[in-house]
């Protein structure tokens, strides 16, 4: 066999042999929505919300199941006046949570977006308190950090800063021609039915 087709043999095994080692059908899919209103500890507020799920597994074999939100910890109403201590949603969501929720898009994300996406919610979760400013820092702004993260362009204006659900219909205007050709169905979490811990 000339040098060059033993090269070309040994460059093929090698890809065939990485493709086995990925675990079939390997991605992890972003779902995104949004909520008319937020549950925070069973009550009821009349606060939007947008939220994402992480659902599925990596290239390395990696099980994902996530949910990545941001929420002030404590009674809304003095956000208006002042930042508050802010926090990552909880998980599991409480029960109903996401069957309630409008949904908006999803896609797979490669394990680099993942990894991405990921790290953006750490930087949040670490935040210095009082890390939720109701007029810059809300969920809005980090839904928006979390979609530039996965690789979508989104829009900065402040008319977004309040209505999560008129942001990512924009998010899918701004990156229609990729999720045509990227879209998948929802991924919600397992633990969705579970009811929250106490």
């Amino acid at each position: 066999m000339p040098r060059f087709a033993k090269r070309i043999a040994v460059l093929l095994a090698l890809f065939t042999g990485l493709l086995s080692a990925a675990p079939a059908g390997a991605a992890v899919t972003i779902t995104f929505y949004s909520h008319d209103f937020h549950m925070f500890h069973g009550v009821t507020t009349e606060v939007p919300h947008g939220f994402a799920l992480l659902s599925g597994t990596t290239e390395a074999g990696e099980a994902v199941q996530a949910n990545l939100g941001f929420s002030a910890t404590s009674f809304y109403v003095a956000a208006l006046f002042h930042p508050i201590e802010g926090a990552l949603d909880a998980m599991p969501l409480p029960a109903g949570y996401v069957e309630e929720a409008t949904y908006q898009f999803a896609f797979p994300l490669s394990d680099a977006q993942y990894r991405a996406v990921m790290a953006t919610a750490d930087k949040w979760r670490t935040a210095p308190q009082p890390s939720y400013d109701f007029y810059n820092r809300n969920c809005v702004t980090f839904i928006r950090d979390i979609a530039v993260s996965a690789g979508l362009s989104v829009s900065y204006a402040t008319k977004f800063i309040h209505d999560p659900k008129a942001f990512l219909k924009d998010v899918a205007v701004r990156n229609a021609a990729f999720l045509a050709d990227h879209t998948v169905p929802a991924a919600p979490l397992a633990s969705d039915a579970q009811s929250p811990p106490d």
